[in-house]
């Protein structure tokens, strides 16, 4: 199955607050998500999605799309 390659920031502290959010790789994902999905990581720990960027062409490691989240 195709998916799509999106980079994942997390700001643990939420939008605009504190420390910036940091980069947690690149995984490849069957669709786009949206704003208000949640995703999980490796370790079971779930994230909102709080933002969806979708970027003009793909960056250096193939991602289409930033997705920033907050924990959720």
């Amino acid at each position: 199955m195709a998916g799509y390659r999106v980079r994942v920031w997390f700001d643990a502290d939420g939008l605009g607050v504190g420390q910036p959010a940091r980069d947690n790789g690149v995984p490849e994902l069957p669709v786009i998500p949206q704003p208000g999905m949640e995703l999980a990581d490796d370790e079971g720990r779930v994230a909102t999605i709080r933002r969806v960027v979708l970027l003009a062409s793909p960056d250096p490691d193939g991602a289409v799309a930033v997705l920033v989240c907050a924990p959720g």
